[in-house]
């Protein structure tokens, strides 16, 4: 049975063999063509069916979104034409003042002739006149008609028509009218004081006419729209009343055309209930689709027939590049094998031909390689004698390991570098005697990589591994695995290169070019031992200043400020002014390789604006001072004036007492003796007011808060007195010494306390009290508290309480406190207010006790 069926698949072949490849692939291409025409086209003629089916259902949907937008664009014309008219200059005219009676039965129709109120000249080129055109009175009473056509206005127009055309709405509705369906539009006719004198109704007819206005040349000239009374099931008006008359039922239509029906929009109060309705006749789209699927059968027809003759076309060209492959493969097992095959056929089928040939050409290739293996095995014999050679005079380490890591050979350099001999170490993996823990994990994974052949045949190079050499020490190593096949078994030659002393002069020189040169600014680097190792050219204004070179050590000064750095590993930012400039130093310490890196940057710029801005500061401080000043001038000369009288008193009683010869002399002396004491206090008045007023440069120094409060309250002493308030003061027993401008302290404290002096000038007497507190917080920070017991901030204004030109006096300027955060904020401290709303107020100032200064040579 089997060599029957071999006998006739051997007769097949021989018979296909002699028949050429591109007739056989005619006569396939055909029979394939055909059987795949006959399933294919029933599938497809069914699918474009559907896919017609689905894109008329969704251009139909398409056409009747399009026309309804198209009616309601339509329908909004109207409701422009109205507001046009209603607001035209001829309607004002006309009802300036307005004209109507109190009558409310007159009613002027302007049949056949034109109103006087309507312009003649086309408002809106696209958009004809209404039918009819009504004013309303403002009780809704119809005053005056236009018609526009020869059809009379209805003569019962719905009562909640013209009574909903009243006041200033505007609205749009659709609604029946003698069972014709309406657009009606009401404006207000305003004058120009938004005065309304009535209104304005316009009814629109939605007949033929309107419908085929509002389509404007859109979709085909076939298609019909409709308003439809879904009630009735009837048609109301049409576009085309040739094709679909009024009053046509739904039914006779179905037939002859595909509808699409829609709902109108909210129109304003209308409650109609009306639909919008698309036709497009079917006989069209019928039509249109028996083309297409006509059209698309032509094509496939078109497409199979170029399908069969590529196909052809294609084998032919198969046939020909077989034959020269089946021509290049005799010459191949000519000159490469040595063989020579039987010559090939003139014809027949080549691609069974080749399959032959190829079969022939595998049996010597076979052959072949079976005497090349061999004498491979033996050329690999002879260089893992040369190689062994190479490894016993190799200055790296060397070592042969198979696919578990275990080791096989240990060449001389290896065993002198781990101080173990070849038989301490056959046997065991290299990764134990070579290797640290981590890196002896790593390469263990390397090896199971290789041996799985996921790095293919070039092994794995520049691996840097730590290894521990013989003395016990870590040494950096540079490994490389190559594997090699010897009698079908893998091993590993595993190389490696100590490369410690390269890494650590690698390392130097890294940190020696990591400092750049054509850096603007400049750039050093100083050892532990205070020794400038580096230093770029701009760095040439800073070595004058230390007065030192390259590789000279820095003065004693920086050099403590270098060791700082390096024992607390902290970066430190110094500044320092040099005979032409201001820089800022950065020191950032490199404690692991023991030097400093300084790194400055000009600050000249900055330090010049931050200059100008502190005497554009000072000057406006100044100007508040003197303001204050000038409000306090009353009560200063109040103050001044008891110590002058005094002196004039005292005075002129020494002189009676002298023409008269009477008194004695200690009497004389004890008057001398107060007029000295009284100017001394008009004086020290003086001296204060001179201070206040004197405009000079901020100068800080120690002093004590107590006294500055006690100095305020004595320069504010009359309008206390005025006030007939006294302050209360809980001040410290100790002294409180802080670092200020004594001035500028006491100008804040005079416009808190006169703040709440203000405040305060609403209460009655004795309801008024002033307390001032002084101490030390918990925060080490001196502070000073103003509490009165005036109104209170409102939380609102306690937002923007130190904003600039923020106040809530009537004659302020809203400079006091934002002056005064100024100041407080400008001596490193800081201002706060709290308030109770009825109960008074707490403003408290905080100041350092100690400032420090910034850090410079000097200091």
């Amino acid at each position: 049975m089997h060599r029957m069926v071999r006998s006739e698949y051997s007769k097949w072949r021989g018979l296909l063999r002699r028949i050429p490849l591109p007739m056989f692939a005619l006569v396939m291409g055909l029979a394939a063509g055909l059987l795949a025409w006959l399933v294919i086209d029933r599938q497809q003629s069914a699918a474009l069916r559907g896919i017609f089916d689905e894109v008329l259902e969704n251009q139909l949907h398409q056409v009747a979104r399009e026309s309804l937008i198209r009616f309601d664009q339509h329908r909004q014309s109207y409701v422009y034409l109205a507001r046009l008219l209603a607001n035209h200059r001829r309607m004002a005219a006309y009802l300036e003042p307005i004209i109507w009676s109190e009558d409310q039965s007159s009613l002027k129709d302007y049949q056949g002739t034109w109103p006087p109120w309507l312009p003649r000249q086309p408002i809106a080129a696209d958009v004809s006149l209404p039918s009819h055109i009504l004013l309303t009175d403002t009780a809704g009473q119809l005053r005056e008609v236009f018609s526009n056509t020869e059809e009379p206005l209805p003569e019962e127009l719905p009562e909640h028509l013209l009574q909903g055309a009243t006041g200033s709405e505007h609205w749009a509705k659709l609604t029946l009218i003698d069972d014709q369906p309406f657009l009606l539009v009401s404006e207000p006719i305003e004058d120009v004081q938004y005065f309304s004198m009535g209104n304005l109704l316009m009814m629109v007819p939605l007949d033929s006419a309107f419908l085929a206005s509002s389509r404007q040349s859109f979709g085909t000239d076939r298609t019909i729209t409709l308003l439809i009374d879904p009630d009735s099931q009837s048609v109301l008006s049409s576009s085309n009343p040739l094709e679909v008359q009024a009053g046509a039922s739904l039914e006779s239509l179905v037939s002859r055309f595909v509808l699409t029906a829609q709902s109108f929009g909210d129109y304003a109060e209308s409650h109609l209930n009306i639909l919008y309705a698309t036709l497009v006749p079917r006989a069209l789209y019928q039509e249109t689709g028996q083309n297409i699927l006509d059209l698309e059968r032509r094509q496939r027809a078109i497409g199979a027939a170029g399908i069969v003759g590529v196909f052809v076309l294609l084998f032919v060209m198969v046939s020909h590049r077989i034959n020269r492959s089946l021509r290049r493969l005799q010459d191949f097992a000519r000159r490469a094998l040595g063989e020579q095959l039987a010559p090939l056929n003139s014809s027949g089928n080549r691609l069974l031909q080749l399959e032959d040939r190829i079969r022939d050409v595998i049996d010597l290739v076979l052959v072949a390689r079976e005497e090349t293996r061999t004498r491979h095995e033996s050329e690999v014999q002879r260089l893992e004698a040369l190689r062994a050679g190479v490894m016993e005079a190799s200055v790296d380490s060397i070592a042969t390991v198979d696919t578990a890591g275990v080791i096989i050979d240990f060449n001389p350099t290896a065993q002198r570098k781990f101080g173990r001999t070849l038989e301490e170490v056959t046997g065991r993996r290299l990764a134990d005697i070579v290797f640290d823990e981590g890196s002896a994990q790593y390469f263990q994974s390397l090896l199971t990589r290789l041996a799985r052949f996921e790095s293919g045949d070039s092994g794995f190079t520049d691996i840097e591994l730590s290894a521990v050499d013989g003395y016990g020490k870590k040494r950096s190593m540079e490994v490389a695995i190559k594997p090699i096949v010897l009698h079908r078994r893998t091993l590993f030659t595993v190389y490696l290169r100590d490369i410690q002393d390269r890494k650590e002069r690698e390392a130097e020189v890294r940190s020696l070019a990591a400092f750049p040169e054509e850096s603007p600014s400049p750039v050093l680097r100083v050892n532990s031992r205070g020794v400038i190792t580096y230093a770029n050219s701009p760095s040439r204004e800073l070595l004058e200043y230390w007065q030192c070179r390259p590789m000279q050590t820095l003065p004693v000064y920086w050099k403590a400020r270098v060791d700082e750095a390096l024992s607390n590993g902290v970066d430190r930012e110094i500044e320092i002014a040099t005979e032409n400039s201001c820089y800022s130093l950065l020191l950032t310490p490199v404690r692991d390789l023991g030097y400093v890196n300084i790194y400055a940057r000009d600050i000249t710029a900055e330090r010049r604006a931050e200059d100008a801005l502190q005497q554009r500061q000072d000057e406006l401080v100044h100007v508040a001072r003197l303001s204050t000043m000038g409000e306090m001038s009353t009560g200063i000369a109040h103050e001044l004036n008891q110590p002058l009288s005094a002196i004039v008193n005292f005075s002129n009683g020494c002189i009676r007492r002298l023409r008269k010869g009477i008194g004695t002399g200690e009497d004389l002396m004890h008057a001398l003796s107060q007029i000295s004491a009284q100017a001394e206090r008009a004086a020290e008045i003086i001296k204060r007011l001179r201070a206040l007023v004197t405009r000079k440069h901020l100068v800080r120094r120690e002093v004590d808060v107590n006294q500055l409060v006690s100095e305020v309250c004595e320069l504010l002493a009359h309008d206390l007195r005025k006030l007939e308030l006294g302050v209360e003061k809980k001040l410290a027993p100790e002294p409180l010494i802080v670092c200020a401008d004594a001035v500028q302290i006491e100008q804040a404290l005079i416009n808190l306390i006169r703040n709440a002096l203000d405040a305060m000038r609403s209460r009655a007497a004795l309801e008024r009290r002033l307390q001032i507190r002084t101490g030390v917080n918990t925060a080490g920070m001196v502070f000073i508290t103003v509490e009165d017991s005036g109104p209170g901030i409102k939380p609102a204004v306690m937002e923007q309480l130190f904003d600039a030109f923020y106040t809530t006096k009537e004659s302020g300027m809203g400079m006091g406190l934002a002056i005064t955060q100024t100041i407080i904020e400008d001596h490193h401290g800081k201002i706060y207010a709290e308030s109770w709303p009825g109960r008074g107020s707490v403003f408290t100032i905080e100041l350092p006790a100690e400032i420090n200064s910034t850090e410079s040579l000097a200091s």
